[in-house]
């Protein structure tokens, strides 16, 4: 499995999905795709926009559990 990388789309989908809910995705993915000049940066702006610092889930992010193999029942 590939490892998940800072500032990617996918980060940022993850971030502002997390910071503002997935039920949001309209202003969700128009705010992922800005070029943000550092995770730093993106994150102040969650910050500001929600009074709050974004939750740092690298490792459990919702992005990667669906990119996961669901198991297989027998």
């Amino acid at each position: 499995m590939s490892q998940w990388v800072a500032g990617t789309l996918f980060d940022n989908i993850d971030k502002f999905a997390t910071a503002l809910g997935y039920d949001n995705a309209g202003v969700i993915l128009p705010l992922s795709t800005i070029p943000w000049q550092s995770p730093t940066d993106r994150d102040a702006f969650i910050n500001m926009l929600t009074g709050q610092p974004p939750v740092a889930m690298p490792d459990n992010n919702m992005l990667s559990k669906i990119s996961q193999k669901a198991p297989v029942k027998k």
